[in-house]
């Protein structure tokens, strides 16, 4: 992991490097506010420590510029300071500082500090993996649904032009027998005819109806065949009409 330090002091960035050298780090040195800005803006490092006191952008300032790009990269901000006192703290704090070593730093602060860093930012590039995993799973299976929403919809589809339009048919063709002269008994057949023919196209209609609510979108254009959409049997052959 490559470290930013920023720190107008010749002799604290030395102190700095030498430890973080030791621990196996890359460090980028930055001698004032403005050059550790334009480094971070070239490679986005995801540890910064910095003095607070430099001149032009001081810490407060280098971590609030960082802050507004969060978008660019996380980024877990120490911040070296002499200060002490409730209001320092909240004010670096509500900056966006994330921990502070105390000047003059030991060692070992310096150390347990890094440490601390470096779990944290582990653990936010594990959380980062895992939603971008749980992204890519969630596109996946929206396309799956939405490839099974597209078969559903044209089975649907054509569900509904095989079974109501032989449905129609048959209907038309009783209505059109009910036209000639029936016998009482041929009557009854007919109605029956009728009667069960719009049960069951009454049944189509409320299967495919809870179909399309249970998922896609889907519109079905009602069939309406009428007299003329079939041929007249009688016209066609009329010896061979037989209602028993």
């Amino acid at each position: 992991m490559d470290i930013l330090v920023a720190d107008d002091d010749r002799t604290g960035r030395f102190l700095l490097k030498s430890v973080l050298t030791e621990l196996g780090y890359h460090v980028t040195e930055a001698e004032n506010g403005r050059e550790a800005w334009e480094a971070w803006q070239g490679e986005h490092h995801q540890l910064v420590i910095s003095d607070w006191m430099m001149p032009g952008i001081d810490g407060l300032e280098l971590c609030r510029r960082i802050r507004a790009e969060e978008a660019s990269g996380f980024a877990y901000i120490v911040l070296i300071t002499a200060r002490t006192g409730k209001a320092n703290y909240l004010d670096a704090m509500n900056s966006g500082v994330d921990d502070f070593i105390t000047k003059p730093f030991e060692k070992d602060q310096l150390i347990a500090r890094v440490r601390v860093a470096t779990r944290i930012l582990g653990l936010h590039e594990s959380l980062r993996l895992a939603n971008t995993d749980l992204e890519r799973r969630v596109h996946e299976r929206t396309a799956e649904l939405q490839k099974a929403l597209r078969a559903k919809s044209e089975f649907l589809s054509r569900a509904s032009h095989e079974l109501r339009t032989p449905m129609n048919h048959i209907l038309g063709f009783a209505q059109l027998l009910q036209m000639k002269g029936l016998t009482a008994k041929q009557e009854r057949s007919v109605q029956q005819i009728l009667t069960s023919g719009r049960h069951l196209l009454t049944l189509i209609d409320r299967i495919l109806g809870v179909s399309q609510s249970e998922g896609a979108d889907l519109h079905f254009l009602e069939a309406s065949t009428t007299f003329m959409d079939a041929p007249d049997p009688a016209q066609a052959n009329p010896n061979k009409i037989v209602v028993h």
